[in-house]
């Protein structure tokens, strides 16, 4: 009689790790598919985007659609400019939010400045959407001179992720121990120096998540650059609605340039893949 219910029990086991296989199988299904059917449309030439029925598997395989993308066409222009512009304003936004966002957490964490009240209202500045803001922004950056520059977008993108840059590092700031710094206090070290030469590395792994969020949230931003940029600067994300026309929308063209639009956040997440998984798992434990 042990021998069936051993049986049983496996096999309640194997189905209940069955089931969670299937349940993950179809979520990545369910998110993967849409990136795939961007490659696959990126790399079809145009005559066969719109074929019936159609083929899941790649067939015909060109590389036209990503030249006309990048090196441009007679309808749309190369997207090497906005790719560049994107990557001037992400990285310098990206360091002067966390130049000014880590050592307000630090001074949060460390010295309580401001006590339980400024740490909330530094996040309730996120809660206002983008957008309600555009026209005011608008107005002070047209009388200013800001509009279509970088400063004015780099400095938009700075204050708007600062918040976001003090939350995430004030948790690391609250779990690191403070011990090395009253060290280094005895040992005559001023504040500068204890926080720059003693907190900072042991908040790298804190510093490569709050850096991945800051970089991958304004490389993606869309409505502020629509707004406050033009021609002269413009970025990836107001390159895309463009390949829209009167005569036709360039799916293949959107595809590709989609494509090459997500590749400096994977690389740049994969870079910083060492420092996220530490910053990740001491956040969790915590």
């Amino acid at each position: 009689m042990a021998k069936p219910a051993n049986f049983r029990r496996h096999l309640r086991a194997w189905i209940s790790k069955s089931w969670a296989w299937v349940v993950i199988g179809v979520f990545l299904i369910f998110a993967l598919f849409p990136v795939y059917w961007i490659v696959l449309i990126a790399f079809r030439p145009r005559g066969n985007i719109f074929q019936f029925p159609a083929a899941l598997l790649p067939t015909d395989l060109s590389l036209d659609n990503i030249r006309y993308v990048w090196f441009g066409s007679e309808t749309n222009e190369p997207v090497i400019g906005f790719l560049g512009t994107s990557m001037i304003i992400s990285v310098t936004a990206s360091i002067l939010a966390l130049s000014f966002g880590v050592a307000c957490a630090y001074s949060l964490g460390r010295f309580r400045i401001g006590g339980k009240f400024l740490p909330m209202w530094i996040l309730s500045q996120r809660f206002l959407p983008p957008i309600a803001l555009v026209v005011p922004l608008y107005m002070m950056f047209r009388q200013l001179g800001l509009l279509d520059t970088y400063i004015g977008l780099i400095m938009v993108y700075a204050t708007f992720t600062i918040p976001i840059v003090v939350w995430l590092m004030l948790g690391y700031v609250e779990g690191a121990p403070p011990e090395l710094e009253e060290a280094a206090y005895v040992d005559g070290a001023g504040y500068w120096t204890a926080f720059t030469r003693i907190a900072l590395p042991v908040l790298k792994p804190g510093l490569s998540v709050a850096a991945v969020f800051t970089f991958i949230f304004i490389w993606n931003e869309y409505v502020l650059a629509f707004q406050l940029a033009g021609d002269d600067v413009a970025t990836i994300t107001v390159y895309l609605p463009r390949l829209r026309s009167a005569i036709a929308e360039l799916y293949g063209e959107i595809a590709a340039a989609s494509l090459l639009s997500v590749l400096p956040a994977i690389l740049f997440a994969g870079f910083m893949q060492r420092f996220l998984v530490k910053g990740l798992a001491f956040g969790g434990l915590k």
